[in-house]
């Protein structure tokens, strides 16, 4: 793996290496020198670490998920390898299984916790009572909703929140297309995923606004993404802040207020 496409994935995902290192488990020490070029010859298991975490190669999944999707792939005769699962695939898991086909990768979800349902619940109840006393057109939906971000048969996310306000993307079953606004509320599970694997498809699809909870850090980051994949804003905040939404001029969310 080249160390200079390395450096310019950082760049583009607007990372620290510090928040490499705790995405990617590599020590920020050594990332430094990886970097700085002090050190000339990394180890290969470093790089790969590395660029697993940039997004530059194949997705992977704890032991306890591979195992679950050999298991299902036994039960629902799904015997496919990661990367050509398709939407039929997909539908063809049993109603309980809560899992998103990423690039034709199937990952399943743990179940969220208390925190995590409460952290989505109230920033829920605080974006539906703006948009209604606005009464704007956009619609607030929570998870389980599928979102067909590219409207091709290889991905189908499920998203923690999204605002809609383009009513032709909605088919009664599910979003098809790029929602305008996407919160994801993260897990130990769900780290690299949410920072790295679906920043980049949420912001290549074209969504306006993505939102990363982290309720352990007690952090939001929040991107704008302003068309041109150069042309972004990322800021980051703590649960102590007033968070402006950037879809509306004048709506910020409190998150002092929330429950946790």
């Amino acid at each position: 793996m080249n160390i200079e496409r390395l450096k310019k994935r950082k760049k583009e995902m607007g990372l620290t290496n510090k928040q490499l290192s705790e995405i990617s488990g590599v020590s920020l020490g050594t990332i430094n020198k990886i970097f700085s070029g002090a050190t000339k010859a990394p180890q290969i298991d470093t790089l790969a670490a590395l660029a697993a975490a940039l997004g530059l190669e194949p997705y992977s999944q704890s032991p306890e998920a591979s195992a679950l999707l050999r298991e299902t792939a036994a039960l629902y005769t799904l015997e496919k390898k990661q990367g050509t699962y398709t939407m039929e695939d997909y539908y063809a898991l049993p109603d309980d299984a809560r899992a998103e086909l990423i690039d034709g990768v199937l990952i399943f979800m743990d179940a969220p916790t208390v925190t995590h349902q409460s952290v989505i619940g109230d920033l829920y109840y605080f974006i539906r009572h703006y948009i209604k006393t606005k009464k704007g057109p956009c619609k607030v939906l929570l998870s389980p909703l599928e979102v067909r971000l590219n409207e091709d048969d290889r991905t189908i996310l499920q998203p923690d929140l999204v605002i809609l306000c383009d009513p032709k993307k909605n088919d009664g079953r599910r979003i098809n297309g790029a929602p305008d606004f996407i919160a994801e509320v993260v897990s130990s599970s769900s780290r690299k995923r949410d920072y790295l694997i679906k920043l980049n498809k949420y912001w290549t699809a074209g969504v306006k606004e993505y939102w990363i909870i982290d309720p352990k850090k007690q952090t939001v980051t929040v991107y704008r993404f302003q068309g041109s994949e150069d042309d972004f804003q990322l800021n980051t905040y703590t649960f102590q802040d007033t968070i402006p939404l950037g879809l509306y001029e004048d709506c910020a969310i409190d998150f002092k207020e929330f429950e946790l």
